[in-house]
């Protein structure tokens, strides 16, 4: 062989690119791989735990609010200087010049009662007034105040509250569910797009040197006249668009990878080798099954409920506010006052307070009940809206599960056909090579050859995004029969 200097060229370029390759290790993946690594490293990933945090904290500080709340408060010694107006005892007023300090400190136990609504407080707390002209100070305690606030014919705030709270929990921990099922089938887009982009390109690259080599043939033939000028110049432009063409999978080929390398959370030099999947699971989806365990599952349930419930508390607050309502305040405990501190503890006084504030709608030019007949309407439309909803939830669950059925067939299907379609490209060469076809039946094989691994790859494409379509419709693993929701917040 004659050696020239792009041949020495190239020699070397392949030498320098294996050991470089050969400095970084290469990580084989498949696609459950990518998948842990993506859920655990991935941007998808972390954003759905981090965002599961976000709502469990939340929560926890939501709930904490109703477990006992101790409080300590004051103010500083604050000091007033002024000239005021005293009323005096036979009625008369005169400007008097007063000048003093005060000083307050209150420890407050509060606990909220989620069954009735009220608020039950306990507190203790010392006042102190210091005179300036003429000196002289005085204490108030009160060691011991026991004050309960309590709505009458209202709502139940609280116990709204914990019902809506406890669904948007219970949304959450499905949520997270969703997210990484989500994240999987990201993660199976860019896995089958660098697999797909990595077929054209060795294809391409195979396709080039066939080509070449067929061109090389043909002009060989074509100089002793044994073919056409016409087919001769079909091969060169054969020829032609297989350098375009691996030119153009090269650059798909690089974009590929880094979304991939981007979504699993690995860095730009990381060299990947992807293990595309030989096996589909051997599993045939029950419909009803799929269905009933997506009603149990996933989130969507759970905004059903937490929309009716919203729009049912929304009518409550509106009749609410259009009839009598009362808050009932009442108070017991012990005070004392004194000019000296320890005297302010002895010989305590009782101390009581109650109260009951009402307000009644007399006429509110309909305002009152125009509000009720807008909180029924649009509880009807959430109804309407929830029905409607939940009938596209079920129809998208039953089609998802057919199609998955139906795509697994096609699978077998498609690497048959990708079998015979290679198998015939082989005989077609073989034949051609010996003059037996000529070159328009032969690329008419290659062409054949090439759809259908295309074909066979996107099937498989096809079948694993459905896969983890029906996973995140569902929220169950159909392989293990375990629900995927951790911890259900219920």
């Amino acid at each position: 062989m004659k050696i020239t200097p792009h041949l020495l060229l190239g020699v070397l370029l392949l030498t320098g690119a294996s050991r470089s390759e050969a400095q970084v290790d290469t990580t084989y993946l498949s696609l459950h791989d990518c998948i842990r690594l993506a859920r655990a490293n991935g941007p998808l990933g972390m954003m759905a735990r981090n965002a599961y945090d976000n709502k469990q904290a939340s929560y926890r500080s939501f709930t904490a609010t109703y477990y006992p709340q101790l409080s300590l408060s004051g103010d500083v010694p604050g000091y007033y200087r002024s000239i005021n107006a005293i009323t005096l005892p036979d009625g008369s007023t005169i400007f008097t010049p007063q000048s003093q300090a005060s000083s307050r400190v209150s420890l407050s136990l509060s606990q909220k009662i989620p069954f009735t609504g009220g608020q039950l407080f306990l507190s203790s707390g010392l006042n102190r007034i210091d005179l300036m002209d003429p000196t002289s100070q005085y204490y108030k305690s009160s060691p011991f105040t026991m004050t309960l606030q309590q709505p009458i014919f209202q709502i139940n705030t609280y116990r709204w509250d914990m019902d809506a709270q406890g669904l948007r929990y219970k949304m959450a921990t499905r949520e997270l569910a969703e997210a990484m099922e989500d994240c999987a089938s990201d993660v199976t887009t860019k896995f089958f797009d660098l697999h797909m982009a990595s077929l054209s390109a060795s294809n391409a690259a195979l396709n080039l040197a066939i080509n070449d080599t067929l061109y090389k043939i043909s002009k060989g033939r074509f100089n002793v006249g044994k073919i056409a000028e016409n087919d001769l110049l079909q091969s060169e432009l054969a020829y032609l668009n297989a350098q375009t063409q691996l030119e153009n999978a090269n650059v798909g080929l690089s974009r590929s990878r880094n979304d991939l390398k981007t979504a699993l959370g690995l860095p730009p030099t990381a060299i990947v080798v992807l293990l595309p999947p030989s096996k589909i699971p051997d599993v045939e989806i029950d419909a009803a099954k799929a269905l009933e365990q997506a009603l149990q599952n996933r989130s969507d349930a759970v905004n059903f409920e937490l929309q009716k419930l919203t729009a049912d508390r929304n009518v409550s607050q509106a009749k609410s506010d259009n009839y009598f309502s009362a808050t009932l305040t009442a108070s017991m405990g012990y005070n004392q006052r004194a000019p000296v501190f320890n005297d302010a503890y002895n010989n305590l006084l009782e101390q009581r307070q109650f109260s009951l504030n009402f307000s009644v709608p007399i006429f509110r030019w309909g305002a009152g009940s125009s509000a009720v007949d807008a909180a029924i309407a649009d509880q009807k439309r959430t109804e309407v809206s929830i029905n409607q909803q939940r009938h596209d939830f079920e129809q998208e669950v039953l089609y998802q599960a057919a199609r998955l059925n139906l795509l697994r067939r096609q699978v077998v299907v498609a690497a048959k056909s990708d079998t015979i379609a290679q198998r015939r490209f082989d005989v077609a060469k073989d034949r051609y090579l010996i003059g037996k076809i000529d070159i328009p039946n032969l690329f008419l094989a290659q062409s054949e050859k090439d759809n259908a691994r295309r074909a066979n790859t996107q099937t498989l494409w096809d079948y694993w995004s459905t896969y983890f379509r029906v996973r995140r419709l569902t929220l169950y693993d159909f392989e293990t029969k375990e629900s995927l929701v951790v911890g259900k917040g219920e």
